[in-house]
């Protein structure tokens, strides 16, 4: 059975079976994310032809290529031309991008966002002081001894600074081995980008505590002490908001 006709059984049909109070490119938008969400597709799965698929809606065709775009932008589907419409199967930080407005849009307090990203690491640290490779923790002191090579140097280039720091939780998250929360905290820590960048500017000259913030974080992971890491990213998070507000 081929991915195309994974898609078109009864479970398909049934569940596309009625249009609630909605747009019709509302719907055929939903009813595909609704579908991703409850594992009746998978990525990599080619969906339903646009004739089949507004019938299976009971919606115009015009209202299925309009929801194809619309998902297509976010990252969710791939138009093969001449072959078809394919579920996504590459990650991305394209898809998080509606999240990344609404966070924007609904302008939360820095309290709030300093809570969000304190769970976060914690958790972050916690599972890869659990499972990280050797590797991947001489993976994350390169990039910090690179981080420091710069905050020491003479010439001190803050977008360098600031592609290492993300680097450096890039990795972070990695090393926690777990996808999902690795996803969630890159996109956190991209929402965070111009937090840093302007903790940055304010220190160009220093960078010494956010240097530090670093090395203790580094320490713990690879020291394997979770108590030590968890009060690294503590420090850290008072660290950062000190470097944020710093007149």
């Amino acid at each position: 059975m081929d991915n195309a006709e994974s898609v078109r059984g009864p479970d398909l049909s049934g569940f596309l079976a009625s249009k609630p109070n909605a747009s019709s490119v509302d719907f055929v938008v939903n009813s595909i994310k609704e579908l991703l969400l409850n594992r009746t597709v998978m990525p990599g799965d080619r969906l339903p032809a646009e004739t089949e698929l507004a019938k299976l809606l009971s919606v115009s065709r015009g209202s299925v290529r309009e929801a194809m775009k619309i998902l297509s932008a976010l990252g969710i589907v791939e138009v093969k031309r001449g072959d078809g419409t394919y579920v996504s199967n590459r990650g991305g930080n394209l898809v998080f991008d509606p999240l990344l407005f609404n966070m924007i849009v609904s302008q939360p307090k820095f309290a709030e966002l300093k809570e969000l990203r304190l769970i976060l690491e914690k958790n972050v640290v916690r599972l890869a002081i659990r499972h990280a490779a050797d590797e991947d923790i001489q993976i994350l002191r390169k990039c910090f001894e690179k981080m420091l090579a710069l905050h020491t140097g003479e010439e001190k280039k803050e977008e360098d600074l600031l592609a290492y720091d993300l680097e450096f939780h890039t990795l972070l998250g990695q090393a926690c081995k777990n996808g999902p929360l690795e996803t969630i905290y890159r996109f956190v820590m991209q929402y965070f980008k111009s937090y840093i960048a302007e903790s940055l500017r304010k220190n160009a000259n220093s960078g010494k505590e956010s240097t530090e913030a670093h090395r203790k974080i580094l320490l713990a992971v690879e020291q394997r002490d979770t108590p030590a890491a968890e009060k690294a990213v503590e420090d850290s998070m008072e660290v950062w908001e000190y470097l944020v507000f710093k007149p």
